[in-house]
Protein backbone atom coordinates (compact mmCIF):
# COMPACT_ATOMS: atom_id res chain seq x y z
CA UNK A 1 0.00 0.00 0.00
CA UNK A 2 1.43 3.12 -1.19
CA UNK A 3 2.68 5.62 1.78
CA UNK A 4 0.41 7.97 0.87
CA UNK A 5 -2.61 5.81 2.22
CA UNK A 6 -1.04 5.58 5.64
CA UNK A 7 -3.93 6.39 8.57
CA UNK A 8 -6.50 6.97 5.57
CA UNK A 9 -9.61 5.44 6.42
CA UNK A 10 -10.27 3.49 2.68
CA UNK A 11 -14.38 3.59 1.90
CA UNK A 12 -15.82 1.55 -0.55
CA UNK A 13 -19.33 3.30 -1.96
CA UNK A 14 -21.89 0.04 -2.44
CA UNK A 15 -24.57 1.75 -5.17
CA UNK A 16 -25.61 5.04 -6.86
CA UNK A 17 -22.54 8.22 -5.96
CA UNK A 18 -26.50 9.89 -4.83
CA UNK A 19 -25.88 12.62 -2.56
CA UNK A 20 -22.00 12.23 -2.07
CA UNK A 21 -19.84 15.76 -2.57
CA UNK A 22 -17.24 13.74 -4.41
CA UNK A 23 -14.52 15.83 -6.91
CA UNK A 24 -11.81 13.09 -7.79
CA UNK A 25 -12.16 9.65 -6.15
CA UNK A 26 -9.16 7.87 -5.25
CA UNK A 27 -7.36 11.29 -4.21
CA UNK A 28 -6.94 11.79 -0.47
CA UNK A 29 -6.16 15.32 -1.20
CA UNK A 30 -9.41 15.91 -3.02
CA UNK A 31 -11.79 13.94 -2.13
CA UNK A 32 -14.40 16.27 -0.25
CA UNK A 33 -15.67 19.65 -2.36
CA UNK A 34 -14.06 22.31 -1.35
CA UNK A 35 -11.81 21.12 1.92
CA UNK A 36 -8.56 19.11 1.18
CA UNK A 37 -7.77 17.76 5.04
CA UNK A 38 -9.68 14.96 4.98
CA UNK A 39 -8.36 11.78 6.45
CA UNK A 40 -10.41 9.42 4.11
CA UNK A 41 -10.32 8.20 0.72
CA UNK A 42 -12.62 6.59 -2.12
CA UNK A 43 -11.17 3.49 -3.36
CA UNK A 44 -13.77 2.05 -5.36
CA UNK A 45 -17.18 0.84 -5.87
CA UNK A 46 -19.98 -2.47 -6.26
CA UNK A 47 -22.40 -2.11 -9.12
CA UNK A 48 -21.79 1.83 -8.41
CA UNK A 49 -22.67 4.54 -11.58
CA UNK A 50 -19.30 6.74 -10.49
CA UNK A 51 -17.46 8.08 -13.34
CA UNK A 52 -13.94 7.06 -12.98
CA UNK A 53 -14.23 5.25 -10.11
CA UNK A 54 -12.33 1.70 -9.59
CA UNK A 55 -15.11 -0.96 -9.63
CA UNK A 56 -14.81 -3.82 -8.01
CA UNK A 57 -15.87 -7.66 -9.25
CA UNK A 58 -17.81 -8.66 -5.94
CA UNK A 59 -18.99 -6.67 -2.42
CA UNK A 60 -16.27 -9.69 -1.18
CA UNK A 61 -13.78 -7.71 -3.11
CA UNK A 62 -14.64 -4.29 -2.17
CA UNK A 63 -14.30 -5.29 1.41
CA UNK A 64 -11.02 -6.93 1.29
CA UNK A 65 -9.88 -3.24 0.35
CA UNK A 66 -11.63 -1.01 2.49
CA UNK A 67 -12.27 -0.32 6.26
CA UNK A 68 -15.64 1.45 5.40
CA UNK A 69 -18.60 1.14 3.31
CA UNK A 70 -21.29 3.29 1.89
CA UNK A 71 -24.61 2.49 0.78
CA UNK A 72 -26.29 4.15 -1.53
CA UNK A 73 -28.89 1.64 -2.46
CA UNK A 74 -31.90 -0.12 -1.13
CA UNK A 75 -31.08 -3.28 -2.51
CA UNK A 76 -27.88 -3.28 -0.62
CA UNK A 77 -29.51 -2.60 2.70
CA UNK A 78 -30.99 -6.04 3.25
CA UNK A 79 -30.84 -7.68 6.72
CA UNK A 80 -27.87 -10.31 5.25
CA UNK A 81 -25.95 -7.80 3.19
CA UNK A 82 -25.85 -5.43 6.18
CA UNK A 83 -24.73 -8.55 8.39
CA UNK A 84 -22.42 -9.63 6.27
CA UNK A 85 -20.48 -6.60 6.19
CA UNK A 86 -20.69 -5.86 10.00
CA UNK A 87 -19.35 -9.91 10.41
CA UNK A 88 -16.11 -8.42 8.22
CA UNK A 89 -15.66 -5.72 10.61
CA UNK A 90 -16.04 -2.67 8.58
CA UNK A 91 -18.69 0.44 9.67
CA UNK A 92 -21.09 1.62 7.57
CA UNK A 93 -22.45 4.35 6.37
CA UNK A 94 -26.47 4.15 4.97
CA UNK A 95 -27.34 7.16 3.38
CA UNK A 96 -31.19 6.09 3.06
CA UNK A 97 -33.65 4.47 6.20
CA UNK A 98 -34.60 0.92 5.03
CA UNK A 99 -36.89 -1.87 5.64
CA UNK A 100 -35.86 -4.25 8.62
CA UNK A 101 -38.03 -5.04 11.72
CA UNK A 102 -36.77 -3.96 15.19
CA UNK A 103 -35.86 -7.24 15.69
CA UNK A 104 -33.23 -7.55 12.76
CA UNK A 105 -32.12 -3.87 13.54
CA UNK A 106 -31.23 -4.66 17.14
CA UNK A 107 -29.15 -7.98 16.00
CA UNK A 108 -27.41 -5.58 13.53
CA UNK A 109 -26.89 -3.32 16.47
CA UNK A 110 -25.58 -5.97 18.61
CA UNK A 111 -23.10 -6.99 16.20
CA UNK A 112 -22.13 -3.65 15.49
CA UNK A 113 -20.90 -3.30 19.47
CA UNK A 114 -19.20 -6.71 19.61
CA UNK A 115 -17.12 -6.17 16.16
CA UNK A 116 -16.56 -2.31 17.62
CA UNK A 117 -18.09 -0.46 14.38
CA UNK A 118 -19.71 2.66 13.31
CA UNK A 119 -23.13 2.44 11.92
CA UNK A 120 -24.43 6.02 11.21
CA UNK A 121 -27.92 6.06 9.92
CA UNK A 122 -28.66 8.88 6.71
CA UNK A 123 -30.97 11.15 9.62
CA UNK A 124 -29.99 14.22 7.77
CA UNK A 125 -32.52 16.05 10.11
CA UNK A 126 -30.15 15.61 12.68
CA UNK A 127 -27.36 18.08 11.07
CA UNK A 128 -29.83 20.99 10.17
CA UNK A 129 -28.52 24.20 12.29
CA UNK A 130 -32.59 24.09 13.70
CA UNK A 131 -32.10 20.63 14.66
CA UNK A 132 -28.91 20.80 16.73
CA UNK A 133 -29.47 23.95 17.97
CA UNK A 134 -32.92 23.02 20.05
CA UNK A 135 -31.24 19.67 21.17
CA UNK A 136 -28.81 21.77 22.69
CA UNK A 137 -30.99 23.95 23.87
CA UNK A 138 -31.96 23.57 27.78
CA UNK A 139 -35.71 22.78 27.79
CA UNK A 140 -37.61 20.26 30.12
CA UNK A 141 -40.95 20.25 28.04
CA UNK A 142 -44.29 19.46 30.09
CA UNK A 143 -46.25 19.31 26.86
CA UNK A 144 -45.36 19.15 23.35
CA UNK A 145 -47.21 20.02 20.32
CA UNK A 146 -46.71 19.75 16.77
CA UNK A 147 -48.32 20.25 13.68
CA UNK A 148 -47.02 18.34 10.40
CA UNK A 149 -49.45 19.27 7.65
CA UNK A 150 -48.11 18.33 4.26
CA UNK A 151 -49.70 20.37 1.12
CA UNK A 152 -51.71 17.84 -0.77
CA UNK A 153 -50.60 16.61 -4.07
CA UNK A 154 -51.39 13.31 -6.05
CA UNK A 155 -48.14 12.27 -5.32
CA UNK A 156 -48.05 12.58 -1.91
CA UNK A 157 -51.03 10.53 -1.51
CA UNK A 158 -48.78 7.33 -1.87
CA UNK A 159 -46.23 8.62 1.47
CA UNK A 160 -46.60 6.91 4.24
CA UNK A 161 -47.58 9.78 7.38
CA UNK A 162 -45.20 8.26 9.83
CA UNK A 163 -42.29 6.85 7.92
CA UNK A 164 -42.00 9.78 5.21
CA UNK A 165 -43.38 12.55 7.35
CA UNK A 166 -43.71 12.65 11.19
CA UNK A 167 -40.13 10.72 11.83
CA UNK A 168 -38.23 13.59 12.22
CA UNK A 169 -40.84 15.05 14.54
CA UNK A 170 -40.74 11.98 16.60
CA UNK A 171 -36.85 11.95 16.97
CA UNK A 172 -37.19 16.33 17.98
CA UNK A 173 -39.70 15.08 21.20
CA UNK A 174 -37.49 11.85 21.76
CA UNK A 175 -34.56 14.02 21.86
CA UNK A 176 -36.02 16.72 24.12
CA UNK A 177 -38.12 14.61 26.44
CA UNK A 178 -35.15 12.62 28.98
CA UNK A 179 -37.73 10.08 30.29
CA UNK A 180 -39.46 6.57 28.91
CA UNK A 181 -42.68 6.35 27.14
CA UNK A 182 -45.69 5.23 28.83
CA UNK A 183 -48.22 4.88 27.04
CA UNK A 184 -48.96 5.76 23.15
CA UNK A 185 -52.40 6.42 21.45
CA UNK A 186 -52.93 6.88 18.01
CA UNK A 187 -56.22 7.01 15.37
CA UNK A 188 -56.00 8.11 11.83
CA UNK A 189 -58.60 8.83 8.86
CA UNK A 190 -58.44 7.61 5.28
CA UNK A 191 -59.79 10.99 3.12
CA UNK A 192 -58.28 10.20 -0.69
CA UNK A 193 -57.14 6.53 -0.24
CA UNK A 194 -57.42 3.72 2.44
CA UNK A 195 -55.01 4.60 4.53
CA UNK A 196 -53.95 7.30 6.71
CA UNK A 197 -54.07 10.65 5.38
CA UNK A 198 -54.58 12.20 8.89
CA UNK A 199 -53.23 10.78 12.06
CA UNK A 200 -53.14 12.31 15.48
CA UNK A 201 -50.82 10.88 17.98
CA UNK A 202 -50.85 11.10 21.74
CA UNK A 203 -47.76 9.90 23.54
CA UNK A 204 -47.41 9.96 27.14
CA UNK A 205 -43.65 9.47 29.40
CA UNK A 206 -43.02 8.59 32.68
CA UNK A 207 -42.06 11.98 33.70
CA UNK A 208 -45.56 13.28 33.20
CA UNK A 209 -44.58 14.98 29.48
CA UNK A 210 -47.28 14.46 27.04
CA UNK A 211 -46.47 14.49 23.89
CA UNK A 212 -49.25 15.54 20.84
CA UNK A 213 -48.75 15.12 17.38
CA UNK A 214 -50.88 15.82 14.27
CA UNK A 215 -49.82 15.22 10.89
CA UNK A 216 -52.24 15.45 7.12
CA UNK A 217 -50.80 14.77 3.92
CA UNK A 218 -53.56 16.49 2.21
CA UNK A 219 -53.53 19.92 4.18
CA UNK A 220 -54.37 23.11 2.10
CA UNK A 221 -50.96 24.32 2.83
CA UNK A 222 -47.65 23.56 4.61
CA UNK A 223 -47.24 23.38 8.51
CA UNK A 224 -44.05 22.30 10.18
CA UNK A 225 -44.22 23.42 13.80
CA UNK A 226 -43.11 22.36 17.22
CA UNK A 227 -44.60 24.30 20.58
CA UNK A 228 -42.27 22.98 23.74
CA UNK A 229 -44.22 24.05 26.76
CA UNK A 230 -42.28 24.31 30.20
CA UNK A 231 -42.48 26.58 33.55
CA UNK A 232 -42.99 30.14 32.99
CA UNK A 233 -42.06 30.13 29.11
CA UNK A 234 -42.09 28.40 25.81
CA UNK A 235 -40.47 27.71 22.41
CA UNK A 236 -41.75 27.37 18.98
CA UNK A 237 -39.87 25.86 16.33
CA UNK A 238 -40.56 26.35 12.67
CA UNK A 239 -39.23 24.09 9.76
CA UNK A 240 -40.58 26.02 7.33
CA UNK A 241 -39.07 29.19 8.73
CA UNK A 242 -36.20 28.01 10.22
CA UNK A 243 -36.96 30.24 13.77
CA UNK A 244 -36.73 29.37 16.80
CA UNK A 245 -38.81 31.58 19.54
CA UNK A 246 -38.94 31.72 23.12
CA UNK A 247 -41.19 33.05 25.22
CA UNK A 248 -41.11 34.32 29.00
CA UNK A 249 -43.52 35.00 31.75
CA UNK A 250 -41.43 37.77 33.03
CA UNK A 251 -41.37 39.44 29.16
CA UNK A 252 -44.64 41.74 28.29
CA UNK A 253 -44.36 39.68 24.69
CA UNK A 254 -45.09 36.19 26.44
CA UNK A 255 -48.44 38.10 27.41
CA UNK A 256 -48.91 41.11 24.48
CA UNK A 257 -48.12 38.88 21.32
CA UNK A 258 -48.55 35.71 19.89
CA UNK A 259 -46.17 33.24 18.66
CA UNK A 260 -46.79 34.31 15.07
CA UNK A 261 -45.92 38.13 15.90
CA UNK A 262 -43.13 39.61 14.73
CA UNK A 263 -42.27 41.94 17.50
CA UNK A 264 -40.46 39.78 19.97
CA UNK A 265 -37.32 41.74 20.55
CA UNK A 266 -34.39 39.57 20.02
CA UNK A 267 -36.55 36.06 21.15
CA UNK A 268 -35.88 34.97 17.54
CA UNK A 269 -33.50 32.91 16.40
CA UNK A 270 -32.78 32.22 12.48
CA UNK A 271 -31.35 29.08 11.05
CA UNK A 272 -29.95 29.17 7.44
CA UNK A 273 -32.14 27.10 5.49
CA UNK A 274 -31.08 22.90 4.92
CA UNK A 275 -29.02 22.23 2.21
CA UNK A 276 -28.18 18.74 1.23
CA UNK A 277 -24.63 19.43 0.11
CA UNK A 278 -23.62 20.67 2.95
CA UNK A 279 -25.61 19.02 4.86
CA UNK A 280 -24.00 15.57 3.24
CA UNK A 281 -20.17 17.07 4.10
CA UNK A 282 -21.68 17.84 7.80
CA UNK A 283 -23.16 13.84 7.87
CA UNK A 284 -19.54 12.03 6.49
CA UNK A 285 -17.54 14.24 8.75
CA UNK A 286 -19.16 12.77 11.56
CA UNK A 287 -19.26 9.43 10.18
CA UNK A 288 -15.56 9.57 9.82
CA UNK A 289 -14.77 11.17 13.38
CA UNK A 290 -16.74 8.98 14.74
CA UNK A 291 -13.87 6.17 13.52
CA UNK A 292 -11.36 7.73 14.21
CA UNK A 293 -12.23 8.78 17.73
CA UNK A 294 -14.01 5.28 18.65
CA UNK A 295 -16.93 7.40 20.00
CA UNK A 296 -20.81 7.36 19.32
CA UNK A 297 -21.95 9.01 16.03
CA UNK A 298 -24.67 11.41 16.11
CA UNK A 299 -27.35 9.64 13.74
CA UNK A 300 -26.19 6.10 14.89
CA UNK A 301 -28.44 2.95 14.47
CA UNK A 302 -29.37 2.31 18.02
CA UNK A 303 -30.62 6.36 17.59
CA UNK A 304 -32.92 5.20 14.32
CA UNK A 305 -33.58 2.27 16.50
CA UNK A 306 -34.85 4.90 19.26
CA UNK A 307 -37.23 6.45 16.08
CA UNK A 308 -38.34 3.42 14.99
CA UNK A 309 -39.97 1.81 18.12
CA UNK A 310 -42.15 4.51 18.45
CA UNK A 311 -43.04 4.58 14.84
CA UNK A 312 -43.71 0.97 15.13
CA UNK A 313 -46.19 1.54 18.09
CA UNK A 314 -47.76 3.97 16.32
CA UNK A 315 -47.97 1.93 13.24
CA UNK A 316 -50.02 -0.57 15.74
CA UNK A 317 -52.15 1.79 17.09
CA UNK A 318 -53.61 3.01 13.96
CA UNK A 319 -54.26 -0.32 12.86
CA UNK A 320 -56.99 -0.63 15.68
CA UNK A 321 -57.87 3.14 15.16
CA UNK A 322 -57.99 3.66 11.86
CA UNK A 323 -61.08 4.97 9.65
CA UNK A 324 -60.85 4.42 6.11
CA UNK A 325 -62.42 5.65 2.88
CA UNK A 326 -66.15 5.23 2.93
CA UNK A 327 -67.76 4.37 -0.42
Amino acid sequence: MSEIFRNIIKVGLVGKKNFLPIVNPGQPDTVLAGDATKNWVLLGGFESDMEGLHEYGSLNELLMHCDAVIINDLMHANFLELQHIIRHCKHVFINQSFPLNADELVLLNNLAEEAGVVIQMGLQHRFSELFVSVKDKSIIPRLIETNHFCQYKRKSTHLSIISDILLVDIDMIMNKVNSSIKHISATGVGVIFNDPDIINVRIEFQNACIANISGSKIAINDIHKTRFYQNDSYYTVDYLANTLKHFNSTDESFWENTDESECLNGNVETFKSFDLKNVAIDELDAFFNAINLKIKSPASLFDHLAIKFVAEKIYDQLERNFVGKCG
